[in-house]
Order: C-alpha cells, then sequence, then structure tokens
C-alpha cells in the first residue's frame, strides 16, 4: 500500500465552506469518523483532539494546513484531504489562509510509519502548483490523480 491509498474517494472532501478554523476542524473529525469503523462514534473527542493540537501551533503554512493527532485503541492510519476554495484563517505560521486541509489520525503506536505520511504530505504540500491545482480540481478521481503525479515528482 503506498501513501496515495489512503486517499480514497470518500477521504476527499471538495466542497469546505466552513467560515472559521474551529468549524473545519469539526468538520473533518465528522469526515474522519464516518470512514472507519474503530471511529465511529468518536467524533467529539478526534474534534477536541485536532483543537488542541491546533492549540499547540498552527500546523498551516503555504496555504495547506496538516492538522494531525494519535488517539488511543484504533489500529489504522485514516486520513481526510479538504479543499477550501476560499480559504480560511488556521493562524498560519505564514499569515496565509488555508486552502488544503490533510487530517491525519493515526493509532498511538505506529510514530516511524506516522512521520513517514507526514513528510510525504509535506513533501507534496510544497509544490509549487498543489494548491492551485487541488483548488480547480471538480472530482475527487483528479484529487487522487494530482497525489499520484506529485508523489513520484
Amino acid at each position: 500500500m503506498t501513501f496515495t491509498d489512503l486517499f480514497r474517494a470518500e477521504a476527499i472532501l471538495l466542497d469546505l465552506s466552513e467560515p472559521d478554523k474551529d468549524s473545519v476542524l469539526a468538520r473533518l473529525a465528522q469526515s474522519l469518523a464516518s470512514l472507519e469503523p474503530e471511529l465511529a462514534g468518536r467524533e467529539d473527542e478526534l474534534r477536541q483532539a485536532l483543537q488542541e493540537r491546533e492549540a499547540r501551533g498552527s500546523t498551516g503554512s503555504q496555504k495547506v494546513g496538516i492538522p494531525h493527532i494519535k488517539l488511543p485503541g484504533i489500529t489504522k492510519v485514516t486520513v481526510v484531504l479538504g479543499v477550501h476554495r476560499d480559504g480560511v484563517d488556521f493562524d498560519a505560521l505564514d499569515g496565509e489562509d488555508v486552502k488544503v486541509f490533510f487530517s491525519v489520525v493515526r493509532p498511538e503506536d505506529s510514530a516511524e510509519e506516522h512521520l513517514d505520511l507526514l513528510r510525504w504530505i509535506a513533501g507534496i504540500a510544497q509544490h509549487e502548483d498543489f494548491v492551485s491545482f487541488a483548488c480547480q480540481a471538480s472530482s475527487t478521481d483528479q484529487i487522487q490523480e494530482l497525489l499520484g503525479e506529485l508523489s513520484v515528482a
């Protein structure tokens, strides 16, 4: 399995329109909770953990946010990619509004795999055209293709 395989169609949100950081984190938590049975019913816990993570320091930079957490009682990594075409104030390090979000929840004992995934995401996020291409995507297939192309670039 490659990292691109984590981004199934149902893990890609092309329509984020929430007005602020907390609302975006709540939407990401809702989506994460709906993707895996072991996350079902844990939406509030996910939202709170994501908010606590961002309170320690924004994961936003270069129009990309990567709110990521570890959670007890799960066995696999779950991800969501969300596109907010207008952008939202995410207290990003560079002051830019964030337009693309990669949210990651991982088991407590998968630190090395998690770091590899975050490095992979950061590499894609730093590509000069990534955000503009992601914001122009009209289908989850286009996002999946973009991730695949940038993975080998």
